[in-house]
């Protein structure tokens, strides 16, 4: 299901541009995992196309990630299943997404914790910066220290930053990292550098491929670093089914894997939540537009807030 905007309330559209949900919300979000978060009244809720609903009661929510999904009650963060059963009583600061089964919270008293489906605390750190686990590891900084590097989820230093000084989650094997040199390369599970460090900028690798920056344009590499759309973009989207947004000038329109215009850029905006759907919400002058990223059909519009 798709978001719109009709005479001050939000509902949703399916892929074909059919009301599925007549406007109704104070404001609608894009779904994961089946569930579509809705606000009504200050409260927050889910909307499922196979289960039942979540009802509008939280002050806040998150995204479902591997099944759970963050909730705020008075000021603190829990998580949620998609049963509506609390799993992670909301007794903290922030919460993030779950990933790889564990999800990170901070305490009322700044202590960084790693919890399982459970709410069982795995690791516990204070004075530090650590991201998400992906692929088994994360990146992991020391605020006394000023020691890099990626932990396992035994929470030893596997990956000591030797090399390089930042780095991100791994997405599909491989993450980014910055070198000592300013320059952004890519690293594997071993700490490996198998793409060196000479780009500007790097996004995740999605599809096989990864956004790169050179010169302020933009454009992708493959996992060998080799440049299989060259730089001629001011900004690219990741791949999604085949497909991705660029913007040249101001001009929004979407490309395939071999760089051709599927659109031409003739947008004026995107909502950028909706490049990981299967229709892209475009704007043009006044209407926000939903497009088949496939095709290029316009399948809905509405007029932009």
């Amino acid at each position: 299901m798709f978001p719109i905007h009709e005479n001050g309330v939000w509902g949703y559209i399916d892929h074909k541009g059919n009301v599925v949900v007549s406007p109704q919300f104070d404001y609608a979000y894009y779904g994961s995992e089946g569930l579509f978060g809705v606000k009504k009244n200050g409260k927050e809720g889910f909307l499922s196309v196979e289960n039942e609903n979540i009802p509008i009661k939280y002050d806040a929510a998150g995204e479902f990630h591997e099944g759970y999904c963050p909730i705020k009650i008075d000021n603190l963060w829990g998580a949620i299943n998609k049963r509506d059963e609390v799993i992670i009583p909301p007794f903290y600061k922030s919460i993030m997404h779950f990933s790889e089964g564990w999800v990170k919270v901070e305490t009322m008293e700044g202590v960084i914790q790693f919890l399982d489906t459970e709410g069982v605390v795995q690791l516990q750190y204070t004075d530090v910066r650590v991201g998400n686990f992906s692929h088994g590891l994360a990146f992991f900084t020391d605020k006394k220290t000023k020691r890099n590097g990626y932990i396992n989820k035994e929470g030893e230093l596997v990956i000591s930053s030797t090399l390089f000084k930042s780095g991100c989650k791994f997405a599909e094997g491989l993450a980014p990292a910055r070198h000592y040199s300013g320059k952004w390369c890519f690293i594997n599970p071993s700490g490996d550098i198998v793409i060196e460090p000479i780009y500007e900028s790097i996004g995740f690798f999605s599809e096989g491929l990864c956004t790169f920056k050179r010169n302020e344009k933009t454009g992708y590499i493959n996992k060998t670093g080799d440049v299989v759309i060259p730089p001629l973009f001011d900004f690219a989207s990741d791949f999604y089914e085949g497909t991705a947004y660029v913007v040249v000038g101001e001009r929004y329109g979407i490309i395939n894997k071999r760089g051709e215009y599927i659109i031409e850029p003739k947008y004026t905006g995107t909502d950028t939540q909706s490049a990981e759907q299967k229709l892209i919400r475009f704007r043009l002058g006044e209407k926000n537009i939903y497009v088949d990223r496939h095709t290029g059909d316009e399948i809905f519009q509405f007029d932009y807030l």
